[in-house]
């Protein structure tokens, strides 16, 4: 790919955690029980779980800190969980200390954005991140700070899904709280019905009034095609070293029709649900 610069409409939006209805404690333990075993699955996207053994693991995007105490029982030296929603951090923490101690004097969280760790330039030797690069804004600068963080060499692992203009590529959002989802609806109804949709539905929730968003990025979302990712991994710096486009383990029954439909020309950006990358510091 050509080296030319990378940018995109989303860098001018700051994650804001307070744009986010954050789940309760019975939701979080749901959810973390989940994510507990989705974890397995979602190793086998990438043909298996990495060799963690005595390496300095860092995850973007921990969340409630179940792949993150993966990496540690898997053998890791050391874990570093980052998110920027507070009470996911909280939950993460006490859920080690509850019921992982075994673990817990190698593994830390952090609200933290990852530009601001700097204590491991050079250090880490693995990244991971799950679901969560189709949410980040300017991720360029992201790029920048993983490699920054990285040793010579090291991995960047992350796998992340929906992207946007895939056929439920906004999450849902077009029929928050509606029992039926159509595929691509967002794109069909536009980005203004989508947020509509979404700040209607929390404003009738109690426990999430004052949640508010103005545009699809300040949901989270940043719109960013397969070709647009890949062009950013090369302008950071970073070789691709393997690359998975609809992984199928553990997927609906559909994704291999639409893995089909991707080589069809002028449809990829719109069949690309996920893709699972493994790509190395150079």
């Amino acid at each position: 790919m050509n080296k030319q610069a990378f940018t995109h409409p989303s860098v001018n939006y700051k994650f804001d955690q307070d744009n986010f209805a954050v789940e309760d404690e019975s939701l979080s333990l749901k959810y973390f029980e989940e994510q507990i075993i989705d974890s397995q699955k979602y190793w086998r996207r990438f043909g298996g779980r990495p060799d963690f053994s005595g390496k300095v693991v860092l995850e973007i995007g921990c969340g409630h800190g179940a792949l993150s105490i993966d990496a540690a029982i898997s053998g890791a030296q050391q874990v570093i969980g980052l998110d920027l929603i507070s009470d996911r951090i909280t939950f993460a923490r006490r859920i080690v200390a509850e019921r992982f101690p075994d673990i817990a004097n190698k593994i830390e969280f952090h609200q933290l954005d990852i530009d601001n760790m700097t204590t491991l330039d050079g250090k880490v030797d693995v990244i991971i991140s799950k679901d969560t690069f189709e949410h980040i804004m300017g991720i360029d600068r992201i790029l920048v700070s993983i490699k920054r963080l990285l040793r010579e060499g090291g991995l960047l692992i992350t796998g992340f899904s929906p992207l946007y203009y895939s056929p439920y590529g906004d999450h849902g959002f077009h029929a928050i709280g509606q029992p039926i989802k159509l595929p691509w609806a967002h794109l069909i109804l536009g980005d203004a019905r989508v947020v509509a949709a979404y700040n209607k539905y929390h404003e009738a929730v109690e426990s999430h009034s004052g949640v508010e968003c103005h545009s699809v990025y300040e949901l989270g979302l940043n719109k960013l095609t397969r070709r647009e990712f890949l062009q950013a991994f090369d302008q950071a710096g970073f070789a691709i070293v393997s690359e998975t486009v609809n992984a199928v383990q553990g997927a609906s029954k559909l994704m291999p029709l639409l893995r089909l439909l991707n080589k069809v020309p002028g449809l990829e950006d719109y069949t690309t649900v996920n893709m699972y990358v493994i790509a190395r510091k150079i």
